[in-house]
């Protein structure tokens, strides 16, 4: 699929995919340091669960960015 976007529309974009990648970094930092808190084995598997989908999440918002 091809988006065709006015200037102002990719400023837009490009300004809004930049506030979500660093909102999405500081939380993976936030769900780090609880990681390394966690007490317990299902803190452990939930925390990890949750990381590895804001890090695909991360990875997406970075490979969107890189195309416009």
């Amino acid at each position: 699929m091809l988006l065709e976007l006015t200037s102002n529309e990719k400023i837009t974009l490009r300004f809004s995919l930049i506030e979500n990648k660093v909102n999405t970094e500081m939380r993976i930092k936030e769900t780090t340091d609880e990681l390394n808190a966690s007490k317990n084995i299902t803190e452990v598997g939930e925390t990890t669960l949750r990381l590895q989908v804001m890090k695909e999440k991360l990875d997406s918002i970075k490979n969107l960015l890189n195309k416009l």
